[in-house]
């Protein structure tokens, strides 16, 4: 949209402004929109959607400022968010290679495995496979696997009669053909054939006039015998050998015989022609010093040249003799280049910090300019598939670009290579694995992020852990946020990102951070994002453009745990322990604190309609409140009572009162190491304690207070809470926080002070037994929810609670209810239910724990006045997991839950578990994640789930658990229908949990179905008749026998054994009767050997289907193996002849000795 279509639409504005009131009601809006767009291009409910979007602030109208100002910052925060979300391309830290190199590393290059080595095309795919190649100065030369283990190291051999050592300047491989190729100060060129693990020197271009400093080789995938040797000396020469018979000739023509050493091949007799199927030509002189690199460019048919001089920085000169060369002049000169195939570039990085990229045609002006180098530019490499350039600065700071835009996409800053104080010598990147090797004297690599799908690495949604997502049913939106303070906009249709920003930032010690985003939600209306941070920081937002409505102003720095926004007011609660209230206006941006009822951090916050809001705390007491007058109505506890209490709450003194640090909890530490849920850490004899008080526990400061009732609050920190079996000094005390009206400045004003007085009543944190401190921690309520579909009465539960230790209670808020039932709701023992969720119904109640699991129950009877039953028929069709399958039937299900929920531990006395300890019926239960679930929200008109975890995703299910797909995978899913059914859906479930769900996680995902259950029992009730009829049937034959014979004795015998084998088989005797049972020996079997296998190897399995073979007729040799083998023959052949004759020769001349000297001593017998 250009100026001349904004004044158009300015205009329209102007004019559809009927009544003149600066602003466009809906209806005027759709009218303008409609003349801008066209009549037919939109719908009303799609103008209806933008206008919602844009009037975020609900007065109902939308000016020209307005609508101008959220297109703007639309478009800004899209392109920021385009830029933030481009894949990095090296995202893992620099990892060190120990090698045996001692001098500076000189080449670096890969060597790919080609199998099908003499056919006519090469496949690109082998170019995966391979091996790396490192040499340094002194002559060591490593093999490297594709994973960077070393395989084997050589030393080369020094020359005897050289006063000063021989350095390696240069290093190619040679795929084609499995060698490579070395120069050396020599002024020669080594080939040396590195097949299978052989290193022998089978070449050797001798007679160069200077020694080659820089070297490069191509080779013809569709035509292998073609290839191209370039190299630039020290002279500022370049030199060109073509190969035409590569394969056929060996390179240079027949090798040496074995023991006689490698073959020497002039270079001038190159250059005269006179080596059959080569080529070679020299540039002489093209540059004033020598070059720094050298590339052929079978494009461009020419060969490139570059060094560090300004009159010729770079020279392209063609091999075929048909264009006159071109030079291009740079100040200073040129270390390094590349040439790109795919875009027909070159790329050079110069001595003045830029990287140039140049047409090959025009030499005098760069295409594009790069800048941002403090040194000079030493090593230039392209990934043609992404159409990246990599630039490696001297100060070792690295640099991405992207070809197509002209951009930076990563920066890695040098203090960030660790490689030791010399600079980078050279560079080996692999366009196909992604990975980038650097040398000095020693080896470093950078490596990509894994793609999905690859090496086990799964779509994330965040680059941190997500803390909350929710779910907008007005413009069918999924809004989430991480620990990152970055929040996201998703569409539910399909999976991909509309928009992302960055909520909250701070700055500390001159540096801006982000600050974690710990709770949110939207307004009544649903257009306004209300976001609280760990600093106590409020928000609001017009989340469809990233713009910041208001910030309202904080008297705590303390983190927020909970946000409601209801009747103009927006109530808030965290860390601080009370309740402030906002009036939702533009002109009022300073909060009402209520009184300090709570003695520890508050967690949670949930609102009852009309006139009741609740809150729960660390110490397990959750309180309820008049939202009208903000008085305290209840206080409930249930590890001290079942019953509710009412009226003003005496101060409590409490064994600590934490106040959290700055620093970060273990639950929002998303580099901690996450162990598996399954395990158990033997280290930590923290027992059934829940993990919630890792998560949330780093550093507790431990505040008293006097008992006799002065203001003055004095204070002694303990810095770390003591894990359980350890003991604390008996002057390490906590008392009770203040209650009433006191404020935390009060308390901060006089943390300096101690206790000193021994009449101050305290208690301390060791002062009760085991059961006693561990009951303390379990007392955590993360999560507090009301039914809001039910009502109000002593005999109905409108509260549910959860936290530590996996147990969810179901409270009744009234003056005569209380605790009316409690069930454990985590998978495992010292598991925690930390996310919970209903439908507007209230007819099922949808859990998340730390180990990943999602669970659906039914509480349509549960703790509720009266007879609400459901059919069980109808939720065995809703829900797979109900499903009979014939492998384990519903009661047996039903049986195996009420075992699961004894085997749980078992709740504290206080809380009258023979009346409350009762479940509802598990509709559903599966694996979502593989870490901790941190949120779930129900989409009421979709019928989905959405689950957060600290493994940075957000995922989608449906109700009945089938896995729709995760929020930022590549591509999204294909859009949803509406209204969709979760049986069209496609079976299918995260890569993660696929490799360790179990069966019913694999039957829920299935729909039902577990087929390869049902063809195990199959077989196993197969082979067990089977066994069954053909022992039977050896027992008859074995009877038969021994009649036929007539041996009574033996026949007695054998009718004994049978009988006795007969009731062994049935587990009876004719003695002992169905009690007998026989003994059963089971033998160990044999141990298999270890089976190593390599990246070349087929997978071992004990049992492979297969079919016959069918006869393989022998191939037909080629005729160039044929003239090989041929030869190789006739040169064996001679070389046996030539042994035979040199034999004969040497036994003839040593019986002509022996002749002459038996003659020469007769004659001096005769003398």
């Amino acid at each position: 949209m250009n100026n001349d279509h904004l004044q158009k639409l300015q205009m329209i504005f102007e004019e559809a402004d009927e009544d003149g009131g600066g602003g466009l009601d809906i209806d005027e809006f759709r009218q303008a929109m409609k003349r801008t767009m066209g009549a037919g291009q939109v719908d009303d409910r799609q103008l209806a959607i933008v206008f919602m979007k844009v009037d975020a602030n609900c007065d109902g109208t939308v000016d020209w400022d307005e609508y101008l100002s959220y297109m703007l910052l639309e478009y800004q925060e899209r392109a920021l968010m385009n830029t933030l979300c481009k894949d990095i391309p090296f995202s893992k830290p620099v990892k060190d290679i120990p090698s045996n190199h001692h001098e500076m590393l000189t080449g670096i290059a890969f060597l790919p495995t080609i199998i099908h080595r003499h056919g006519s095309v090469a496949d690109e795919s082998e170019h995966s496979v391979g091996r790396y190649i490192s040499v340094s100065k002194e002559g060591t030369v490593n093999f490297w696997s594709l994973d960077l283990a070393n395989l084997k190291s050589v030393s080369l051999e020094q020359p005897r009669d050289k006063v000063s050592p021989m350095w390696i300047t240069d290093m190619v491989c040679m795929p084609n053909i499995n060698m490579i190729a070395l120069s050396s100060t020599e002024r020669d060129i080594c080939f040396y054939d590195v097949n299978a693990n052989k290193f022998d020197k089978v070449f050797q271009v001798t007679g160069i006039s200077h020694c080659a400093m820089s070297m490069d080789y191509w080779y013809d995938t569709h035509n292998m015998n073609h290839a191209v040797l370039a190299f630039g000396d020290s002279g500022g020469n370049v030199s060109v050998i073509v190969f035409k018979e590569a394969l056929g000739s060996a390179l240079f023509g027949a090798q040496n015989a074995k023991g006689v050493g490698s073959r020497r091949v002039p270079f001038p007799q190159l250059l005269k022609g006179q080596v059959k199927g080569i080529r070679a030509l020299r540039y002489r002189v093209i540059h004033e010093d020598w070059v720094r690199k050298v590339r052929y460019c079978h494009n461009l048919h020419s060969v490139v040249s570059c060094a560090t001089t300004t009159d010729a920085s770079l020279f392209i000169g063609d091999v075929e003799r048909k264009r006159v060369g071109g030079i291009f002049r740079i100040r200073k000169g040129l270390p390094c280049f590349e040439y790109s195939n795919e875009h027909n570039v070159i790329v050079t990085g110069g001595m003045d910090r830029t990287v140039r990229i140049w047409n090959p045609y025009v030499n005098t002006k760069a295409t594009a300019v790069l800048k941002g180098h403090n040194t000079a530019v030493m090593h230039i490499e392209m990934n043609s598939f992404n159409g990246h350039i990599i630039s490696v600065a001297k100060d070792k700071q690295i640099k991405v670009w992207d070809i197509r835009d002209q951009s930076c996409l990563q920066t890695i800053a040098g203090r960030n290579v660790h490689i030791g104080p010399h600079h980078i010598n050279t560079v080996c990147y692999n366009a196909r694995t992604g990975t980038l090797i650097i040398g000095t004297n020693t080896l470093s690599v950078f490596e990509r992020k894994a793609e999905e799908g690859e090496d086990g690495a799964e779509p994330t949604s965040h680059n941190n852990t997500v803390t909350i997502a929710l779910y907008n049913s007005l413009f069918n939106q999924v809004v989430s946020a991480c620990v990152d303070s970055i929040v996201s906009v998703w569409d539910l249709d399909n999976g991909t990102k509309t928009i992302q920003f960055s909520a909250h930032r701070c700055q500390e010690r001159g540096v801006e951070k982000s600050v974690e985003i710990t709770t949110m939600t939207f307004d009544p209306s649903c257009r306004r994002l209300i976001t609280g941070a760990r600093n106590g920081t409020l928000k609001i937002w017009n989340f469809n453009n990233g713009a910041c409505l208001r910030e309202l102003q904080i008297s705590d720095p303390y983190e927020l745990t909970g946000i409601i926004c209801s009747k103009h007011r927006i109530i808030t609660t965290g860390w601080n322990r009370r309740i402030t209230t906002y009036i939702d206006s533009e002109d009022e941006n300073v909060g009402r604190q209520w009184p300090i009822r709570h003695n520890d951090d508050v967690l949670s916050l949930s609102y009852y309609a009309p006139n009741h809001i609740a809150t729960s705390s660390y110490d397990g007491d959750i309180i309820t409140w008049s939202l009208e007058t903000g008085h305290m109505l209840t206080r409930m506890n249930a590890t001290e009572s079942v019953k509710t209490q009412t009226g003003r709450i005496a101060t409590r003194a409490t064994p600590c009162t934490p106040i959290r640090s700055s620093e970060r909890d273990a639950r929002q530490l998303p580099n901690a190491p996450d162990k598996p849920a399954h395990t158990e850490d033997k280290s930590n004899a923290l027992g059934p304690i829940d993990k919630s008080i890792e998560q949330r526990c780093s550093r507790l400061d431990i505040e008293p207070k006097p008992i006799d009732g002065s203001t003055k609050s004095l204070t002694k920190s303990l810095p770390v809470l003591p894990r359980i079996g350890e003991t604390v000094a008996a002057n390490d005390v906590a008392v009770s926080a203040p209650s009433g009206d006191a404020t935390y400045s009060d308390i901060d004003n006089n943390k300096s002070k101690l206790l000193h007085s021994p009449n101050e009543q305290y208690y301390l944190l060791n002062s009760g037994t085991y059961e006693d401190f561990q009951r303390k921690h379990e007392a955590s309520v993360d999560k507090i929810l009301f039914l809001q579909a039910r009502e109000q009465d002593k005999d109905t539960a409108t509260l549910i609670a959860t936290g530590a230790g996996g147990w969810v209670r179901a409270w009744s808020i009234d003056h005569q209810g209380g605790l009316l039932g409690q069930f454990n709701a985590a998978h495992g023992k010292n598991e925690s239910v930390l996310a919970m969720t209903t439908d507007a119904a209230n007819k099922f109640l949808i859990t998340g724990d730390t180990m990943g699991y999602v669970v659906v129950w039914d509480i349509t009877d549960y703790c509720i006045k009266g007879d609400t039953r459901t059919s069980q028929t109808d939720m065995q069709k809703q829900f797979p997991y109900l499903q009979p399958d014939g492998v384990i039937g519903f009661r047996a299900k039903l049986r195996a839950e009420i075992k699961h929920q004894k085997s749980m531990p078992k709740p504290a006395a206080q809380t009258d578990p023979e009346r409350t300890l009762h479940a509802p019926m598990k509709v559903n239960a599966y694996r979502g994640h593989l870490k901790s679930i941190t949120h779930i929200e129900y989409a009421e008109d979709k019928k989905l789930i959405l689950t957060t975890s600290t493994d940075c995703s957000v995922r989608l299910w449906t109700l009945c658990g089938r896995y729709i797909g995760t929020f930022g995978q590549k591509g999204g899913w294909e859009k949803l229908p509406c209204p969709f059914s979760p049986e069209k859906l496609p079976r299918k479930l995260p890569g993660d949990v696929r490799r360790v769900a179990s069966s019913m996680t694999l039957k829920v995902f299935n729909a039902g179905s577990r087929p390869r259950w049902k063809l195990a029992r199959n077989v196993l009730l197969l082979l067990g008749t089977r066994n069954l009829f053909k022992r039977k049937e050896d027992n008859k034959l074995h009877m038969a026998k021994a009649t036929s014979l007539g041996e009574y004795m033996s026949d007695t015998d054998s009718n004994e054994d049978a009988n006795s084998d007969t009731e062994a088989d049935r587990g009876t005797s004719k003695i002992l009767g169905k009690s007998y049972k026989p003994k059963t020996r089971h033998k160990m079997p044999p141990v298999l050997p270890e089976i190593r296998t390599n990246q070349t190897q087929v997978s071992v399995y004990s049992s492979l289907p297969f079919s016959e073979l069918d006869e393989i007729p022998e191939a037909k040799l080629p005729a160039v193996i044929q003239q090989i083998h041929a030869r190789q023959l006739s040169l064996d052949n001679y070389e046996k002849e030539s042994t035979k004759n040199k034999l004969k020769r040497r036994i003839q001349d040593y019986t002509q000795k022996q002749r002459a000297t038996r003659l020469l001593n007769r004659d001096q017998k005769d003398q």
